[in-house]
């Protein structure tokens, strides 16, 4: 009888080990807000890269999870009640919040929560920082400063109180020992001491679920999660210029329009409406409308005469952006028109110069990359292929009109605050036009050129 009851102590002890052993290889969970501050996506990926990395005892759950439970909250944790809340949702050990503060150099500061209580463990800061995104000093000094605040966050995590389920109290049964059967008394209640330790609690959490987050976690320390505003306005004032001559062997005779100089302003705003309500690739998806009209413009006729004029461009669509490492890349799809419209008089002898109303379908891409903190450099570059131009496509000049534009723009912006901007930069516009006019046609000529330059400077929105 005692070498069962031996054999019975001995196989408890082994199954009351396992949990212990595995608590003890379960990783701790760290979950990194997003740092406030303008360059914080670059900060979280430091923070996320050095603290996961291997043989530390570290998972760190995936952005996506943390933000996601973050919005649920509306807005990051300010207590203790809060960040304990969050840290259960996201069944997390410790909770990591930073910032980053600064233009000419950076001060970093990292604070570590306890999920238990969401209590303070640690703060550290480095100020006086370089400007550069790696984060080199934080990178070196992290683990070293941090290590000791989240050993102490993970110690109160592994369940070890169940230990104490393990009272010799069952052994006692075989207390009926002077009984004649005392074997089959023996083996009867060796199912029921079994059965009481096995439905141990410790033991359901021995799938601590690990695998399927490790994956995540790597492919997310890779991804870069630039700014990605939901709205862009830019309201500027332009310097506007037009040439226009007609080109062929009649085309001698024939006027041309000469613009040395007007003033116009210009507003284009970009939203991706989308952004609101995923996390995907559609977040990306966006609107874009643009519009230009020229201020208190006049012409003049040979003679010198003033004529009112009207100049305006509007047009719109769909923009998708593609951020990528180091750049971000718009492509867009757009529908316009472009409208050039002078009041000459019969006196004036411009009969044969047309007013011109282009409407066209309009792609293009755009790039954007940013040098420094606060310098950023923008171009764009399109094709407009012409569906009619106005009075120009009438039977009074070119009914079989064929056309296409090319337009280029590149700027300069510069960051005044983390959401406005200053932006200088300069325009092109040329519509290359094919007449296709036949013998008879009241106006012959091979084809024309029509081009527009402007300079601008402005103001950017990026809420």
């Amino acid at each position: 009888m005692s070498h069962a009851v031996g054999w019975m102590l001995l196989a408890v002890a082994l199954m009351l080990s396992r949990p212990a052993e595995a608590a003890k290889e379960q990783k701790a969970r760290v979950a990194v807000l997003r740092p406030e501050g303008r360059p914080g996506d670059a900060l979280r990926k430091v923070l996320t890269q050095e603290l996961g990395k291997k043989g530390r005892g570290r998972v760190v759950l995936p952005a996506r999870t943390v933000d996601a439970q973050v919005k649920r909250i509306r807005g990051a944790p300010k207590t203790d009640d809060q960040r304990q809340a969050l840290a259960a949702k996201l069944k997390a050990d410790a909770l990591i919040t930073a910032s980053v503060k600064g233009t000419k150099s950076w001060d970093v500061e990292v604070r570590v929560y306890s999920g238990e209580d969401g209590s303070l463990l640690a703060e550290e800061r480095w100020s006086g920082l370089r400007t550069n995104r790696a984060f080199p000093e934080v990178k070196r000094e992290l683990e070293s400063r941090l290590a000791a605040a989240l050993r102490e966050a993970r110690e109160p995590r592994p369940p070890s109180p169940p230990v104490a389920i393990t009272p010799p109290a069952p052994m006692a049964r075989p207390e009926p020992e002077p009984t004649p059967p005392a074997p089959v008394v023996a083996e009867a209640p060796r199912p029921a001491v079994v059965e009481t330790p096995a439905p141990a609690p410790v033991v359901k959490q021995e799938p601590v679920k690990e695998e399927p987050v490790q994956p995540v976690v790597a492919k997310e320390a890779s991804a870069r999660r630039p700014n990605e505003p939901r709205l862009e306005v830019l309201l500027s004032g332009q310097g506007l210029f037009r040439r226009f001559q007609y080109s062929g062997a009649s085309s001698g005779s024939l006027p041309d329009y000469r613009l040395n100089h007007a003033a116009a302003v210009s507003l284009a705003v970009g939203y991706y409406p989308l952004s609101h309500f995923t996390d995907g690739a559609l977040r990306n998806l966006g609107l874009v409308v643009r519009g230009s009209r020229a201020l208190g413009l006049s012409s003049l006729d040979p003679e010198g005469r003033k004529y009112s004029t009207t100049a305006q461009l509007v047009e719109g669509g769909l923009r998708f952006r593609l951020p990528l490492r180091w750049l971000e890349l718009t492509p867009g799809v757009l529908y316009g028109m472009h409208t050039f419209e002078v009041g000459f008089t019969p006196e004036a002898g411009m009969d044969d110069l047309p007013d011109v109303d282009y409407r066209f379908a309009h792609v293009e891409l755009g790039l954007r990359k940013e040098l420094t903190e606060r310098w950023a450099v923008a171009a764009r570059v399109g094709y407009q292929h012409v569906l009619s131009g106005g009075e120009l496509s009438s039977d009074r000049f070119f009914p079989d009109l064929g056309g296409s534009g090319l337009d280029a723009e590149l700027a300069v912006e510069f960051a005044l605050t983390r959401m406005v901007g200053l932006r200088v930069g300069g325009e092109m516009r040329r519509y290359s036009i094919t007449t296709n006019a036949k013998a008879g046609s009241p106006v012959i000529a091979g084809g024309a050129m029509d081009q527009y330059f402007s300079g601008l400077a402005g103001l950017t929105l990026r809420p």
